[in-house]
């Protein structure tokens, strides 16, 4: 007697297993018991022609081995692949460097499994490895930090995730019960308005670096991404404001994908007033350059007129001559200027949308109480006893 349905339909434990057979792979699917026969052969049926259709368009193969799956991502899923300009440049470096780490311990360690094999205990092994391994597999001297591996977590998250949306899996086995080991957070460096100008005339006789970390401490904008791609054209002196453009068709992008406009103190107006004056008209090669901060002279990678890509190491060795905290970082200027904002009372919401937040906890996240703030509790608490006591 003919079937009426494709491959094979049995009992599997409590669960009905429909086993099918294309284009010389084998597919296998579960349905619960309770499931009526006639409707465990449509769902075959279905499926069948889902697959068959699928083989004959030249989709993804579902029994792709992970290698595969890696290929795939680097030539159309890593984010900013195809236009380089859609994502910060230290972002692309940490995705390649976690794709590495994958290829090692997915298919080099672990003999390349299928993509669907993969579980939720194998990327719990792959975190665990990768606290004490290298990109490349070698052991570490010193274990990789909490931050880190949450890092991997995401970018195997997001690969999972184009797996699912190529149809080479149903779903994503990196979950809830997959996390990275907790991990004490880093506190961000406030600094104190002594340490702020002390930080500031480190950066005298240095043009692009003063005003690049007056820009980062009184707009609080962020760093690489940010200030370095102000354009002369984005300086609007009149009004008060810099605009921070996010624009793609010119290789810039916020990390927000939004762009806006942040207000300038007068201190920092007058500063870019002065850099104006020297470098707005300044010709290198006959040429006008279009950018606040660039290069002055040519440079091995760089011809002058450029754009800056980094003040990162002028920065510290600023910070350095300064005698600021060794663990300052650049960023913890735009966690100063929330805080500031915050502190002298302006409102969330402006703050919120002169950083470029998309969500207002997050702004609130970056406030951050300093000493002062806190001994101000207890000071307060001491005043009223000494009230109370005089009242008797």
């Amino acid at each position: 007697m003919a079937r009426n349905h494709p491959g094979s339909i049995d009992r599997h434990g409590d669960r009905w297993r429909i086993r099918l057979s294309v284009a010389g792979q084998r597919h296998t699917f579960y349905m619960e018991g309770d499931t009526d026969k006639h409707d465990v052969q449509q769902y075959a049926r279905e499926k069948d022609t889902e697959l068959r259709g699928r083989a004959g368009r030249g989709l993804p193969n579902t029994r792709s081995a992970f290698s595969e799956l890696l290929q795939r991502y680097k030539a159309a899923g890593v984010p900013g692949a195809k236009k380089k300009g859609n994502i910060a440049k230290r972002t692309r470096r940490s995705y390649s460097t976690s794709l590495k780490a994958f290829e090692a311990f997915f298919v080099r360690e672990s003999g390349d499994p299928q993509v669907r094999e993969v579980n939720e205990g194998h990327v719990n092994l792959f975190l665990d490895w990768r606290e004490h391994r290298s990109p490349t597999g070698q052991r570490r001297k010193k274990a990789l930090s909490a931050r880190s591996i949450q890092k991997e977590r995401v970018a195997l998250h997001v690969l999972f995730e184009y797996a699912r949306r190529i149809g080479l899996v149903d779903t994503n086995p990196v979950t809830d019960k997959t996390k990275a080991p907790e991990g004490d957070q880093r506190e961000p460096v406030i600094l104190t308005t002594d340490q702020y100008e002390a930080l500031l005339r480190a950066c005298e006789g240095r043009d692009m670096l003063r005003l690049y970390t007056l820009v980062l401490g009184e707009t609080g904008v962020r760093c690489d991404s940010e200030a370095l791609w102000l354009r002369w054209s984005d300086v609007d002196l009149e009004r008060g404001f810099l605009t921070i453009e996010s624009a793609r068709s010119k290789g810039q992008r916020t990390k927000s994908g939004k762009s806006r406009k942040v207000p300038m103190t007068r201190r920092l107006r007058e500063a870019i007033r002065e850099h104006m004056a020297t470098y707005r008209f300044r010709t290198y090669r006959d040429e006008r350059t279009r950018w606040v901060f660039h290069h002055e002279l040519d440079r091995r990678h760089a011809k002058a007129g450029a754009r800056l890509g980094s003040l990162r190491r002028a920065f510290y060795a600023a910070a350095k001559r300064a005698g600021l905290p060794a663990d300052l970082r650049q960023h913890d200027l735009r966690h100063r200027r929330v805080t500031e904002w915050l502190r002298d009372g302006h409102p969330a919401h402006k703050v919120r949308k002169a950083m470029g937040h998309s969500d207002l906890r997050t702004t609130l996240a970056y406030e951050h109480m300093v000493e002062d703030d806190l001994l101000s509790l207890v000071q307060e608490s001491t005043e009223d006893e000494r009230r109370a006591i005089a009242r008797g």
